[in-house]
């Protein structure tokens, strides 16, 4: 599909009031609007929908989840999957000015090698995909303060866009850092991740650990380390924290749910509820509701 190229930039005075140094939006997108580049830097996530972003004269398909960090006179343009009003492709974008990177930096100083990496002007554009959600609730998080204005509304978007710049930098080490020469944080943190993911799946030690190319031991203690909890802690600790929000948000059966969550056994899964809420499924989806 051929788009309208254009050599059109966006000004940073149409979107920026005095005072407040980042702007977002909620946006439908359309096949109405050119290419386009702008004076600001962008990060932009795909909230709902499926679609192509044409940026920097490549075609990348994107997805509900899908992050991009955009630099400042990078062109592009997104183009949804269909003309369909019922599957909109709808994107949050924050944009900030560059020259907020140096107020984060006084405001951060301990995360200096960030600043840099974003500040560089040879960084092309990236995508991250966004496997947990929690992109996702931070740009809705993002949304709301920006749009609600509440007290103390900037302090919560700067520390917002810097939890996404910490994870967007780590997202580039990992895939930047060749595979003998990666920190082990890295490996144990990618498997945390997968772990958050896929708790409800038949996970083995001795799997994720050979994954990040660590000892059942060596594995082991850096996940106690990171986590405060054994592997089998941790994994039981998000079955039950998805059994609660499933007990309160659906009326499936605890049955169901148990299975939903990875237990087979019922009795065990009940003996695990009860160690960790105090009460059965069936007495802490009644004390929710009420």
């Amino acid at each position: 599909m051929s788009i309208k190229r254009s050599t059109y930039v966006m000004s940073a005075i149409s979107f920026f009031e005095p005072g407040v140094p980042i702007y977002v939006n909620r946006a439908y997108e359309s096949f109405d609007m050119d290419e386009h580049s702008h004076e600001f830097v962008e990060i932009t996530y795909v909230s709902e929908g499926a679609g192509v972003h044409y940026i920097a004269g490549e075609t990348v398909p994107v997805e509900h989840g899908t992050l991009f960090f955009i630099p400042v006179g990078q062109s592009h343009v997104f183009r949804p999957k269909t003309p369909k009003k019922d599957r909109p492709l709808i994107v949050y974008n924050c944009l900030l000015p560059a020259a907020y990177m140096n107020e984060l930096r006084s405001v951060f100083p301990q995360a200096s090698e960030i600043y840099d990496c974003f500040a560089d002007e040879k960084l092309s554009w990236f995508s991250v995909k966004d496997v947990t959600g929690e992109y996702h609730a931070m740009f809705r998080e993002l949304y709301q303060e920006f749009s609600a204005r509440p007290p103390g509304y900037l302090v919560v978007l700067a520390s917002l866009v810097m939890r996404i710049l910490t994870g967007l930098y780590r997202h580039k080490l990992q895939i930047e850092a060749p595979a003998g020469e990666r920190p082990q944080w890295l490996s144990v943190d990618e498997a945390i991740t997968y772990i958050d993911s896929y708790y409800a799946t038949g996970l083995k030690l001795g799997e994720l650990a050979a994954q990040a190319r660590l000892s059942e031991r060596q594995f082991s203690r850096l996940f106690r380390r990171h986590t405060g909890m054994s592997f089998v802690e941790y994994v039981q600790g998000i079955r039950m924290d998805a059994a609660c929000r499933l007990l309160t948000s659906s009326r499936g059966s605890v049955e169901d749910i148990a299975s939903a969550v990875g237990y087979a056994d019922l009795k065990f899964f009940y003996r695990l509820f009860k160690k960790k809420t105090g009460v059965t499924p069936r007495q802490y989806r009644d004390s929710m509701l009420q």
